[in-house]
């Protein structure tokens, strides 16, 4: 079913001196969208991330797949598994760890050699306005914790042999979804409104955990996308938490195989994380000084594989 609504959003498409478009303002709490002007935008509340066919991949595939991730991650092994953390493996960290290969549910994180650098060559994508940037994530005057949070971070939510969708987990729109509409938001008013990306800019997108809601659909196990009619009863009257929901304006899309591509051009590390990782409400839980950037936590739970990476964006010893 499909539920309009509108919104009152204003977005500044002025580009601001640190690189991040939309007029961004940085947080404790990642980049956001700043007002200069109201518009009223017809919304439509999506019960599915869109089409599944294509989507079964081989075991051949994942294979390859898994073995040009672990030369991405420099610890490719003979038999393609990946190495562990033996004693120093928490419960956390095991929440993360190298997809088997390219899937709904998976994440996306930015490889800051090529999201870095001045240098256009080493850019394995081109079109960085797609994921809230002008340029690259560079200047002297920018934090490690700044720079990371600049870094996208997506979560995939459809990929077939015809294109991919995800949504960006670090851009903030600076809406509460109580400004979007009481009546259908009410329950969840102060719940940020995510930017998911600049593509379906008239879509929302509610990303959530909660089983057993008919009208949603399954992205990976224990991780879903619409379904909000049914859900919001349930967390109108508390049974469920408003926490196990996400909120996202639009989508950042990929055409055939350009995702692929960008992979092996070396922009992106494709993760297995924890659906509550990618929900986890890093908001309301904030604290001054103790809040990572969505990039950063990800880095340090998966540790090794990915080491020299967070060395590159933080001073070594700093975290």
């Amino acid at each position: 079913m499909h539920i309009f609504v509108a919104l009152v959003l204003s977005v500044a498409l002025a580009v601001p001196a640190h690189g991040l478009l939309f007029g961004a303002q940085q947080c404790a709490h990642g980049p956001q969208v700043a007002h200069s002007h109201k518009r009223c935008t017809l919304l439509k509340l999506v019960d599915g991330a869109g089409s599944n066919d294509d989507q079964e991949t081989s075991p051949l595939e994942i294979d390859a797949f898994r073995q040009q991730l672990l030369r991405q991650f420099g610890d490719a092994t003979s038999d393609g598994a990946s190495s562990t953390m033996s004693s120093r493996e928490t419960p956390e960290m095991a929440q993360v760890r190298v997809a088997d290969g390219l899937a709904a549910g998976m994440v996306l994180i930015a490889n800051p050699a090529r999201f870095c650098s001045r240098n256009p060559f080493s850019r394995a994508v081109q079109d960085l306005n797609r994921f809230g940037l002008q340029g690259p994530v560079a200047g002297d005057d920018l934090s490690p914790d700044i720079k990371a949070q600049m870094l996208p971070v997506l979560v995939i939510i459809e990929h077939s042999s015809k294109g991919s969708r995800g949504l960006l987990l670090e851009r903030r729109t600076g809406a509460l979804m109580g400004d979007i509409s009481m009546d259908d938001f009410g329950c969840v008013a102060i719940s940020p409104l995510w930017l998911g990306g600049i593509e379906r800019q008239n879509s929302l997108y509610v990303l959530h955990t909660c089983d057993g809601i008919a009208s949603a659909e399954r992205v990976r196990d224990n991780l879903w996308l619409g379904g909000w009619a049914e859900a919001r009863p349930r967390v109108a009257d508390s049974s469920v938490a408003e926490s196990r929901f996400k909120f996202f304006l639009g989508a950042t899309e990929w055409s055939k195989g350009q995702l692929e591509q960008e992979i092996a051009n070396g922009a992106w590390f494709v993760l297995d994380c924890a659906p509550e990782l990618v929900i986890k409400d890093r908001v309301m839980g904030m604290r001054p000084g103790k809040t990572k950037p969505v990039w950063t936590e990800l880095v340090q739970l998966l540790g090794e594989p990915l080491k020299e990476y967070y060395a590159q964006v933080y001073s070594p010893g700093i975290e």
